[in-house]
């Protein structure tokens, strides 16, 4: 039977057999089961923080009817983590779309993937830390200045810092229990809502709001539900962050793939139940939940439930958005892990070092912290505007690498998989053209509208600096083969 993939091969010797067929010896350890893997996707969309942070802009873009946007954006990202899955079944390396662009093109195109992964990642790591200082500085000072937001930012980030620090087990466990607060604790607090909303509430919302248009702007309504389209596309990211831990996941083979579907899924399913369920108990009003100086479904939840439910719905979203700051450090820092020790960075020695007795990447952890930090210190409009590079950097990135995925398949460079790892098959072609369509479509609906056209400059701004060192000092090192990955799949 024909086939596009090189010639199946035989289960390896273990895990760190099988890093050492791609080169590597196993310096981080690995420690992550198929939960922790789960746990770091599901932080890493972390639909808590998209949807208390983001679902108030909803109003002010199509109206509360933008939500029936979130099931078809849901299923065109469904497509782009098939096809991670596809290749995280074949190359289970840390550094995930550099790894695998590198190898199944060249170190060139892998170069690109992989720095503007690293932006996505730094980036989203600043934005989460924002969104949980945004959310959580009402309840800390009468009324919050930036300087505030500021410093509760900077207070999470370098909890997380120093939790990556001690090791991988640490991050695992204070994942772990922040997702099964978020799941339990989002589904609970959407099934009491609707079900209040069908017995118990008298308010103005009801089932109704969800096809409304009503919004607190104006402007054409077509126009209205593009931008509301990218709520969901901003929030079904950073799932790949269980693939970038490849190397800290027992079988990752096996797990890695399974673990994104899963986290998708979940996360889709719980989403959808969390937005439907606050918006239908909106008890007076929309104009006056928005007016509200807490955060709009806190106070929702809040005045139907009382002081002490709101307080314990504030620590499990607490609890998920800090896993979501924890998460994107964790990532971030194995992605300059992985780049660093192939000597792609500045300082690379020193940033693909890793402690021999915490078995993890201090000096990269502190540069993502440092990073984070310097980010948030700017002005509050650079630094939204550094931030807003985030989401479009993500898409940009699924671009890369189906369009990676997809020569590869058709120049017949495609890796092996074991029997009974997770394949596409005679899907693969039909999912990465769809799958890749919709990315371009995201990036185009991100940076077309004039909302979008600062993320675009700040991008490229920082894309030009990525040239500038690949013209600079990659490129004469990757053709000497001194610098990169030289190596076949």
């Amino acid at each position: 039977m024909a086939t596009n993939e090189v010639q199946r091969v035989a289960d390896p010797p273990g895990d760190t057999g099988d890093l050492v067929r791609f080169g590597y010896v196993q310096s981080l350890r690995r420690t992550m089961g198929p939960f922790a893997s789960f746990s770091v996707a599901f932080s890493m969309v972390s639909i808590t923080t998209a949807i208390f942070f983001l679902l108030p802009s909803l109003f002010g873009t199509s109206g509360a009817a933008g939500v029936w946007l979130w099931l078809p954006c849901a299923g065109g990202v469904f497509l782009i983590v098939l096809v991670y899955a596809h290749l995280a079944a074949r190359i289970p390396i840390t550094g995930f779309a550099y790894q695998w662009n590198s190898r199944l093109i060249n170190p060139h195109y892998g170069w690109f993937t992989g720095y503007t992964a690293l932006l996505a990642f730094m980036a989203g790591t600043a934005a989460t830390a924002v969104a949980l200082a945004t959310v959580f500085a009402g309840d800390i000072w009468t009324n919050p200045t930036h300087g505030d937001i500021v410093l509760l930012a900077t207070a999470a980030m370098v909890a997380a810092a120093i939790i990556n620090i001690v090791s991988i087990k640490a991050v695992s466990a204070v994942n772990n229990v922040g997702v099964v607060f978020e799941i339990l604790g989002s589904v609970v607090a959407a099934v009491l809502l609707v079900l209040g909303t069908l017995f118990f509430f008298h308010h103005d919302a009801g089932f109704s709001i969800l096809v409304s248009t009503q919004r607190t702007s104006s402007g054409a309504l077509w126009y209205g539900f593009v931008l509301a389209a990218l709520l969901p596309m901003y929030c079904f990211i950073g799932w790949e962050g269980a693939a970038d831990l490849a190397e800290e996941t027992r079988d990752p083979r096996a797990v890695t793939p399974r673990a994104m579907i899963r986290a998708n899924l979940v996360s889709m399913a719980a989403s959808v139940l969390m937005i439907v369920g606050f918006l239908i108990a909106i008890p007076k009003g929309v104009a006056d939940a928005l007016g509200q100086s807490q955060n709009p479904l806190v106070y929702i939840f809040q005045t139907h439930f009382g002081q002490v439910a709101g307080a314990v719905l504030q620590v499990v979203v607490f609890l998920a958005i800090f896993s979501c700051v924890l998460a994107n450090m964790v990532v971030a820092t194995r992605l300059a892990f992985a780049l660093s020790r192939d000597r792609m960075l500045p300082g690379s020695r020193v940033l693909g070092a890793v402690h021999p007795r915490t078995r993890t990447p201090i000096a990269s952890i502190v540069l993502v912290a440092v990073v984070g930090i310097g980010v948030n210190l700017l002005s509050a409009g650079i630094a939204a505007n550094v931030v807003s590079i985030c989401s479009v950097a993500y898409y940009f990135v699924y671009l890369l690498t189906v369009g990676g995925a997809a020569y590869a398949y058709f120049a017949k460079r495609m890796p092996a998989h074991r029997d009974g790892d997770f394949t596409l098959g005679r899907w693969f072609v039909p999912v990465a053209a769809a799958a890749g369509v919709f990315a371009l479509g995201v990036i185009v609906i991100a940076i077309a509208p004039q909302e979008g056209h600062i993320a675009a400059v700040y991008l490229l701004g920082a894309e030009l600096v990525g040239l500038l060192w690949y013209l600079l000092y990659l490129r004469p090192r990757l053709r000497e083969k001194t610098v990169g990955i030289h190596r076949e799949p």
